[in-house]
């Protein structure tokens, strides 16, 4: 990943190594894929035996292993890449009987799709210009890709955070519903099961002379292909992704943090979708937020109330001083500057407002009679 892309998400690489392939959603396509041989791959013929798939994988991954080739690295990479693949697919029964079924399918039609079944006398629009697509061996055939790509579709999830994760910035949990490939078919959409008419013999018996012939439904392999029940044919999945997301400091309610090119994987070489996640902000027990200012109430005894002086006010794990000038009453409104919120999109500050509530003995018995005689005498002094 290059460093231009800077997620605020936390995302494990196996959640991202799908949805991250386009690069950074910058307008850049991905090069067309390159489909190769499994078998090929391997160096092994189609006849080979799980023992012979599994020793030629061993032998090929220990040659090209990328800290085996320190030359050239990259290319190294990009065939243990393909190793790994390959190897993926043939170990499993199921996927490479899938697979064999695709390979022996008829050849496809040209790269624009033409075709008048030229060359094979089936008159169903295939040429001979390679292998179809899985899904096109269905009877109705498979979705046509369009010329240019397409976007993929932006995620959408919401995230809840305290007050003081927006003050002061922090970590964040929230879940995305997002589409990934199927694995139980690798991403096809198509599981092989056995041929009803042959019975998945490959054989079907005709004429009254109990002759055998090959079955025209499976052009006797004994097996069909079959939606994938686990994505329904679609080759995709929709499942639920935990994720952790960075907030910085001064998010305000409403926020949405977009990560570029984490979203649905384009089509046909189109960039990625996004990931945009909006951020609420719980309401606090102490502060309260207005706009940008952060607001809370500030008990004051009433001496500090009638001769003014410096309080030390708590904002979250920070202390600052708040001024009370002499003489406040009750409901004034002290501000503290640049205290409150951070708008980092307009590069604003809010204040810390302070409204004053002189706090009062509970009991007029919590004062001696000496200050109750002083009370009265600064009473009647004020009233003169």
């Amino acid at each position: 990943m290059r460093a231009a892309c800077r997620y605020p998400f936390d995302v494990p690489a196996e959640q991202v190594a799908r949805s991250s392939s386009a690069g950074c959603a910058n307008g850049e396509h991905k090069a067309p894929v390159t489909h190769h041989d499994h078998y090929q791959t391997l160096g092994v013929a189609p006849t080979a035996t799980a023992d012979e798939i599994r020793q030629a994988y061993r032998r090929l991954a220990m040659r090209w292993h990328p800290d085996r080739n320190p030359d050239d690295p990259q290319a190294a990479e990009e065939r243990f890449k393909r190793l790994q693949h390959a190897f993926a697919v043939l170990k499993d029964a199921g996927r490479r009987m899938a697979y064999d079924a695709e390979r022996a399918a008829p050849r496809g039609g040209s790269s624009h799709g033409a075709g008048n079944g030229a060359g094979n006398g089936t008159g169903n629009g295939r040429g001979a210009h390679g292998p179809r697509p899985a899904r096109e061996a269905w009877p109705h055939g498979g979705p046509r890709r369009n010329a240019q790509g397409k976007a993929g579709v932006d995620y959408l999830c919401e995230t809840s955070i305290a007050l003081e994760t927006a003050v002061l910035g922090g970590m964040a949990s929230t879940r995305v519903r997002m589409t990934v490939d199927c694995l139980h078919c690798d991403a096809r959409g198509i599981r092989m099961m056995a041929c009803k008419p042959c019975a998945g013999t490959g054989q079907v018996r005709r004429g009254l002379f109990h002759a055998y012939g090959a079955c025209e439904r499976c052009a006797g392999r004994g097996v069909e292909p079959a939606p994938c029940d686990a994505c329904g044919g679609t080759g995709k999945v929709r499942v639920d992704k935990a994720l952790r997301v960075q907030i910085k400091p001064g998010v305000i309610d409403g926020t949405v943090l977009r990560a570029r090119g984490m979203g649905g994987a384009g089509i046909d070489g189109g960039p990625n979708g996004n990931l945009m996640c909006k951020v609420r902000v719980r309401k606090d027990r102490v502060f309260g937020v207005d706009g940008l200012d952060l607001t809370r109430e500030l008990k004051i005894d009433f001496v500090l109330a009638c001769l003014g002086g410096r309080v030390p006010v708590v904002r979250f794990r920070k202390t600052v001083m708040a001024e009370i000038p002499a003489m406040t009453r009750s409901g004034t409104v002290i501000r503290v500057r640049g205290m409150g919120l951070h708008d980092r999109a307009k590069q604003k500050t809010g204040d810390l407002l302070l409204t004053v509530v002189i706090d009062l003995p509970s009991r007029l018995r919590a004062l001696t009679e000496s200050q109750q005689t002083l009370l009265r005498e600064l009473g009647r002094g004020a009233g003169e």
